[in-house]
């Protein structure tokens, strides 16, 4: 099948005359009822006043920063953009009271002329970053004081396939952060193989909790129902976090037949759902439930269908594939009409580099195929160091070249060469992008085996280990500067982050260890929203580094894991099941009595350990724990508390007199 549009004003143009009246997006901010929903021929008239609304400030081929949360006013700003034939670029808003260095990275970067936001944002981001010099470099529009009525304003721009349609920026470190420069005919390209792979047409009916700045929110959720005719109801993150059966509930209600996410999300709706609740969810209209973004699990995916089956849930409705946002989003996955592959490797082999068919009995490593490239897409296996083509039965790294695979990186002309212009040296073929990500080819299925980057993925989102080290050695004067490294273990089926710095040597002889803990525990929940597995001190010079001085993190990980490091004390988190609802009589005890319990709880703590005037994040509380305690603590006292106050440093006291004051007003 050839792509049917030039370019995605072609496409939305075709809708919007075709399908006027048709509802194309349903929003459901808490995850189960309707709070908007909008219609073809209302997204094109609302997309057109904002497209009419830029053409008067900025020209053709301008950045434009978003900064919106989930929902379909992201939509019709980015659709704005668009039709605006300026670049639109899905940004995270920034976080808390102060400067948000990823935020300003990517603004400056991109060289960003206008912000476009909701009112809320707007507000916040000009309170907090008035002074800022990196937002004096760019005018601040308010999506909601536009005027909707503009649509017979806007001038159709003269748009190639060729040109950059949307900058879709990596997770990378914040003093280079990477826009993957995607253009009409990439986007289209890839929605095409989505559609093709998935077996989608005009009855397609989306239900995602994806956020809209990821490449697997935006381009596997948001833009399919358009290219398709279908339709997507949308859930905020956040609802999924709290409450992920109503999303299973929400793929019931409206008939979902594709929804997905990564391999946590499976997990987590396990963990979080009942038995009963189970029984009264019918997830037997799901064709394809994707499943991608990070490391795919075997167990993950057998437990949820075998706890999953009372709601009719088969495993062949499973569908692992593999992409990234160099290419658009998918390159590789199965038939949606067969069940997933595994392959069973022989883990000696592994650590030689080598794949060989495991023999029943002896030590095995599962992995779950990936699938196959789709429509014109090429993958390859080549050997990282060599730059050639790595036999059969060699991982190596992955290459991919074909019409998805992006222009470059923005302003980034050596990082551009070095990932997108790959040749074979021995056949000479090229150009491939290089994916970063080892893997091998077996019968034709992917199999992706690590990354030869060390980029650590955790519940989905991508971390930079540069980033967090920096956050680390900052955290105390205790901690020695480059001398950090951090790297993930799978540990009870979930990548979790292992922390390893050495001491200064002036403080090795008094060291408070458990103070540097606390001190790293809440920096990085706080800058990264991410709780550390292990925190481990060890001592000066004896972190593996190059003849150059430069940090070896897969060779520390080695002797981290064969427990040669030099340890001077070590935190490490006690791996639980979750625990008795029961086993706490919560409307018998008073609020901060119950905080701490609930602490204790979850965090495996004696109460003797909780002090009230420490900040919760000091105890690991990560952006997960914090909607569950949120959650959990205003259905014990039928209050609503924000959930604001749990993700920032307050401490139990606080959250007290907080609570009380809510207390007070029911």
């Amino acid at each position: 099948m050839d792509k049917p549009f030039g370019n995605l004003i072609e496409l939305f143009e075709f809708r919007i005359k075709n399908q006027a009246d048709e509802i194309l997006y349903i929003f459901l901010e808490d995850g189960i009822h309707v709070h908007t929903q909008i219609t073809y021929g209302e997204l094109g008239s609302k997309a057109k006043s904002v497209a009419a609304s830029l053409q008067k400030y900025n020209k053709q081929g301008d950045r434009i920063v978003l900064l919106f949360p989930n929902g379909i006013d992201f939509i019709i700003g980015l659709f704005g953009c668009i039709l605006a034939g300026m670049i639109g670029i899905p940004a995270y808003p920034p976080r808390k009271d102060k400067v948000d260095d990823r935020f300003f990275s990517i603004l400056n970067d991109s060289g960003s002329t206008l912000i476009l936001s909701s009112e809320a944002i707007y507000n916040k981001i000009n309170r907090q970053f008035q002074d800022s010099e990196g937002l004096k470099k760019a005018q601040l529009l308010v999506y909601d004081h536009i005027d909707f009525n503009l649509s017979n304003q806007w001038d159709k721009p003269n748009v190639n396939d060729d040109d950059v349609a949307i900058l879709q920026y990596t997770s990378g470190s914040t003093g280079d952060p990477k826009g993957v420069m995607l253009t009409h005919a990439n986007i289209l390209h890839n929605e095409l193989i989505i559609q093709e792979a998935f077996g989608h047409d005009q009855n397609l009916v989306g239900v995602n909790w994806l956020p809209n700045f990821h490449d697997m929110g935006l381009f596997g959720t948001l833009l399919q129902p358009l290219f398709t005719g279908g339709k997507n109801v949308i859930i905020s993150p956040t609802a999924f976090i709290k409450n992920p059966v109503n999303w299973l509930k929400a793929i019931d209600k409206f008939n979902g037949v594709t929804a997905g996410g990564p391999n946590f999300a499976f997990e987590y709706c396990v963990q979080k759902t009942t038995p009963e609740e189970r029984k009264n969810i019918d997830l037997s209209t799901l064709r394809v439930m994707f499943c991608g973004a990070e490391p795919i699990r075997e167990p993950t995916l057998l437990n949820f269908a075998k706890e999953f089956q009372s709601s009719n849930f088969q495993f062949k409705q499973f569908y692992p594939c593999y992409g990234l946002a160099e290419s658009t989003l998918m390159v590789t996955g199965g038939d949606y009409k067969k069940e997933p592959v595994f392959f069973s490797a022989d883990a000696k082999s592994l650590e030689s580099n080598m794949v060989v068919p495991a023999i029943s009995g002896e030590d095995t490593r599962e992995f779950v195929s990936c699938g196959h490239p789709w429509h014109g897409t090429k993958v390859v296996i080549a050997n990282p160091r060599d730059l050639t083509l790595s036999p059969h039965g060699e991982i190596g790294e992955i290459w991919i070249s074909g019409p998805s695979v992006a222009k470059g990186y923005w302003n980034n002309p050596e990082e551009t060469e070095k990932t997108f212009s790959a040749y074979l040296k021995d056949t000479g073929e090229g150009p491939f992008m290089r994916s970063g990500d080892m893997g091998f080819i077996w019968d034709d299925e992917l199999y992706v085996s690590g990354r030869l980057k060390d980029l650590i993925i955790i519940r989905g989102i991508n971390h930079y280990p540069q980033d967090i080290e920096l956050t680390v050695e900052n955290c105390h004067p205790a901690l020695r500067k480059n001398a950090g490294a951090c790297f993930s273990l799978d540990i009870a089926n979930e990548e979790r982050l292992v922390i390893v710095n050495e001491v200064e040597r002036t403080y090795m002889r008094d060291l408070d260890a458990n103070e540097i803990f606390e001190a790293i525990r809440m920096k990085i929940a706080d800058e990264h929203i991410v709780l550390p597995y292990a925190i481990v001190l060890i001592r000066t010079g004896s972190i593996p580094k190059t003849s150059s001085g430069k940090i070896q993190r897969q060779a520390c990980k080695k002797v981290y894991q064969q427990e040669e490091l030099l340890i001077l004390d070590k935190w490490q988190m006690k791996i639980t099941m979750e625990p008795d609802e029961q086993s706490i009589p919560l409307e018998q005890e008073p609020l901060k009595e119950w905080l701490i319990n609930w602490l204790c709880n979850h965090k495996d703590l004696a109460s003797s350990a909780i002090d009230p005037d420490k900040p919760i994040t000091a105890y690991g509380l990560d952006s997960l724990l914090a909607v569950n305690l949120e959650k959990d603590v205003n259905e014990t006292f039928g209050i609503s508390w924000p959930i604001e106050s749990f993700l920032r440093e307050n401490t139990i006291n606080q959250l007290v007199e907080e609570g009380k004051r809510l207390l007070e007003k029911k």
